[in-house]
């Protein structure tokens, strides 16, 4: 009774929606769930950073960098297997019960035994132990640099326990088959951020206010009110009408009509996400690409600049290899540029003087925010001026991927997103040939896969930087993964929007933003 009570005084500090309300026009169809410990889509994410809260964040000014979250400092054992997290003080979740490391505790064990899309980032984790009610020392099972990267990811988000268990929840082993939270955690949020959650419909609408109790002190906003639409040019006119505030991802070619009105503000984010043509070294599969020399000349016959300035619009950047600008270790001075004398010398190099045919396979929605069509004739007309006659398989999207994870396709375009900020997220998956990318493409170099085990468990920064640019390079050698874009999200705004921040991660920083009177 005593939570109940709690929990709706609490409810009664909230603010209502008023004037002061963003309403963000976006796709949130793709939201299955919010509960933390279940969520693998992308929308979520906006809606776990500003009602929930991690130990560790990772700042949009640099992806590189780590900052306290609800943990105000953390020591690593001189092992680097103990990770012992001090928390903040004085934090308490919107029901008003406060914060405690049995919080943190019981989140990370309930997204553990749940044993959802998302509780891999769990994996390392061996065991917990509650030191005291500010104190928790996190057990790994192995050296693990990219642990604290993992901590940030909104799946490691702190959860009221009490209200959560009140409601279903269990961190048992068996939680798998015994939770039942979810339902609850679909409309009500258990979370300690600026916002939260006040109702969810499926394809509709997701609806948060401000929590006046937050421990950082009150946000600008009084709520946010993310809104269904199905595609940039209707939230456009709607951003345009003044119906909403911010028009989520809009297309590149609908840039310019933000820019001339007077009343709209583009915003523009870089985001991690790799487009990459991919070539398989494979004899059997490959033919003439199993030659280095051939899938290097491919690389080199590329017009990027025709791709990023002409079709993109500017609107893009384009890392050396599988390592995206702005993650440790990555050198863009390092990519490939367009070179037509040399990719027929490698050519020549490869025996291969007259060319060679290639299918390059690719799904229904393009590439590079580009349809199938005009990117697939944009490589076909750049190929074939060496000489390489290509063939465009445009498949649906399910289909695509089946074969790719069949290795059936000689060369493919797909696209690669992160689910945290460590360069490991890309050197896992691109680097051995028993999983991910590499296995579908069956990449097996071991120089590659070499630099990637070592810069994974390297713990000085320095050199684990210099790893991952000389990773970095073996790719750039062995083109078998050559990236095309890594392009930026364009947001358009009204001007009353002030203090838009973009992060890769969850997009949106609510609580930083600000909404000025008309």
């Amino acid at each position: 009774m005593l939570l109940t009570v709690l929990f709706a005084l609490s409810i009664g500090s909230l603010s209502a929606q008023g004037d002061n309300t963003v309403i963000l026009a976006n796709d949130v169809q793709d939201i299955i769930t919010l509960d933390p410990a279940r969520a693998y889509e992308v929308t979520n994410l906006t809606v776990f950073h500003a009602v929930y809260e991690t130990l560790v964040n990772v700042p949009a000014a640099d992806l590189t960098a780590l900052e306290p979250g609800l943990a105000e400092s953390w020591d690593i054992s001189e092992d680097g297997l103990t990770y012992t997290f001090h928390l903040r003080e004085g934090v308490t979740f919107v029901s008003g019960n406060p914060m405690t490391a049995e919080d943190v505790r019981f989140s990370w064990m309930r997204l553990k035994n749940i044993k959802g899309n998302p509780s891999f980032y769990a994996d390392a984790v061996a065991g917990i132990e509650v030191v005291d009610d500010l104190t928790l020392a996190v057990t790994l099972n192995a050296v693990t640099p990219a642990f604290l990267s993992i901590v940030t990811v909104p799946a490691m988000s702190v959860t009221d326990s009490a209200v959560v268990k009140a409601n279903g929840g269990t961190d048992a082993e068996d939680a798998d088959v015994t939770d039942t939270a979810q339902e609850y955690l679909d409309q009500n949020s258990a979370g300690t951020g600026p916002f939260t959650l006040t109702s969810w419909t499926p394809n509709t609408e997701v609806s948060m206010v401000r929590n006046d109790a937050y421990w950082g002190g009150p946000a600008s906003l009084d709520g946010v009110v993310m809104r269904q639409v199905n595609d940039s040019t209707t939230a456009l006119q709607q951003l345009e009408r003044g119906d909403v505030d911010i028009a989520d991802n809009i297309e590149k070619d609908l840039a310019e009509q933000v820019t001339a009105n007077a009343n709209l503000v583009l915003q523009q984010g870089q985001s991690l996400n790799i487009t990459y043509l991919a070539m398989t070294p494979n004899e059997t599969l490959g033919g003439p690409l199993a030659n280095q020399a051939a899938r290097q000349a491919v690389a080199h016959a590329i017009d990027y600049d025709g791709i990023s300035q002409g079709l993109l619009l500017g609107y893009t950047d384009r890392p050396a290899a599988m390592l995206p600008i702005g993650v440790q270790g990555s050198d863009p001075a390092l990519r490939n540029e367009r070179d037509l004398d040399r990719a027929r010398a490698l050519l020549e190099e490869a025996g291969l003087a007259d060319g060679f045919d290639l299918t390059i396979s690719m799904g229904q929605g393009g590439a590079c925010g580009i349809p199938a069509e005009t990117i697939g004739a944009k490589l076909q007309a750049d190929l074939a001026e060496v000489g390489i006659n290509a063939t465009i398989d445009i498949q649906q999207s399910s289909n695509l991927l089946t074969a790719y994870r069949a290795q059936e396709l000689q060369a493919v375009l797909s696209t690669w997103s992160p689910d945290y900020l460590d360069a490991t997220m890309w050197s896992d998956y691109f680097s051995y040939p028993d999983v991910g990318p590499a296995f579908r493409i069956m990449l097996d170099v071991p120089e590659i896969a070499t630099l990637a085990d070592e810069a994974g468990t390297e713990t000085d920064t320095a050199t684990r930087t210099e790893l991952y640019t000389q990773y970095q390079q073996a790719h750039v050698e062995a083109a078998v993964f050559v990236p095309l874009c890594q392009n930026r999200i364009l947001d358009a705004t009204s001007t009353q929007i002030q203090n838009f921040v973009f992060h890769p991660v969850y997009f949106y920083d609510f609580y930083a933003m600000e909404k000025a009177a008309e």
